[in-house]
């Protein structure tokens, strides 16, 4: 009952001869009540006008493609996919994107570019985001496990978690003295998340529920909750140093029936001032590049026809698979060692870098 296809024929429907995707105004559903009250993202400078500014053009730049890092040689491909975290890669340090990456936004689409923000925020977490830039492609949410139309806020694809292995997962948590956060398929549940036990919620979640218009469901017992397979992401939010016992517990225990991970929360600990580490368990394939090869393949794209822009350790797998995979100037480690090129730094208009250095490889 997911509808890929339908949503991509819609969607495709807006590209002309040219490859120039035709802008389509942004609709509404039931499926996305709550949204009208999203905090706003502000450009600095410029009115706070529906997509902001458009930009047509930019001036060409001969010679070989110079990054942050500085030159490298990469290969002839032309590039029809783009696909952008948003926190620390589009989105700066206020979660703000600014006037200068909404341009390379413009520039990439009027280029014959496909924009696609991927991100580990569920619809409701960055659906002011895609408002902002007036996103109405797809959208890959909660780290790939879901895939929306950003029209109406319906869901496409859904990689879940098996009913027993969210028991499993939130029975370990439970034990470790943590809440369990139970993401949920919001088109189906009802809420945004489900938060089984007794334990009062971190500084960092508690900033993010009161910062977004994000709807949840308490309940103090794991026996209490009925599992009905519309979680797609198990995790809790904690001190870094405190979730690796329960990491490690974890791996042990469910093996190759989950893939999980702990790692930086970037807007939480900004907000909060402390290391506040995530972590999140998801069904054994999901990730963001699993999401944009299926992606792909409806398309009718070449995975090398791919660009994948992030920084954090959920953008490990599509930087390292992407055609041409870029790192940001703050990314981890880790993900700056798989990419093929850098840009610039996420609080300096660092996307517009990366943007830019994709529309000159492609002329």
């Amino acid at each position: 009952n997911l509808r890929l296809k339908h949503a991509l024929h819609q969607r495709l429907a807006g590209v002309d001869e040219h490859g120039t995707v035709r802008r389509m105004k942004r609709s509404r559903s039931s499926c996305r009540g709550g949204i009208q009250h999203a905090r706003r993202i502000v450009v600095r400078g410029v009115p706070r006008t529906r997509g902001g500014p458009r930009t047509r053009g930019v001036p060409r730049t001969r010679g070989v493609p110079r990054t942050r890092g500085g030159f490298r040689y990469l290969p002839r491909v032309r590039y029809r996919l783009l696909v952008t975290d948003l926190d620390g890669t589009l989105l700066n340090r206020k979660s703000q994107v600014s006037e200068r990456n909404l341009a390379a936004i413009r520039k990439l689409q009027d280029a014959g570019i496909e924009v696609i923000p991927a991100t580990g925020r569920a619809l409701r977490e960055c659906d002011h985001v895609l408002d902002f830039i007036n996103h109405e492609g797809h959208a890959i949410t909660a780290g790939g496990a879901l895939v929306h139309d950003a029209q109406d806020g319906s869901v496409v694809i859904r990689r879940g978690l098996a009913p027993e292995t969210v028991r499993h997962v939130a029975r370990i948590l439970g034990e470790h003295g943590h809440l369990a956060q139970l993401l949920q398929d919001h088109t189906q549940a009802g809420v945004d998340y489900v938060m089984i036990g007794d334990h009062a919620l971190d500084p960092a979640t508690e900033w993010w529920f009161d910062h977004l218009p994000v709807t949840y469901r308490r309940v103090s017992r794991l026996e209490h909750h009925d599992e009905q397979g519309h979680t797609v992401r198990v995790g809790t939010v904690a001190h870094g140093s405190v979730l690796e016992p329960v990491l490690d517990r974890i791996r042990r225990e469910l093996g190759d029936r989950i893939f999980v991970q702990a790692w930086s929360a970037l807007t939480a600990e900004q907000a909060t001032g402390s290391p506040t580490h995530l972590l999140e368990a998801f069904a054994p394939d999901v990730n963001k590049w699993t999401a944009i090869e299926a992606l792909c393949a409806e398309y009718g794209i070449d995975p090398a026809e791919t660009v994948a822009v992030g920084d954090g350790l959920n953008d490990l797998e599509m930087v390292r698979h992407a055609g041409l995979g870029i790192a940001m100037e703050n990314a981890d480690p880790r993900i700056a060692a798989v990419a093929k090129a850098r840009g610039g730094h996420h609080d300096q208009d660092g996307f517009a870098d990366a943007a830019e250095l994709v529309l000159r490889m492609n002329r």
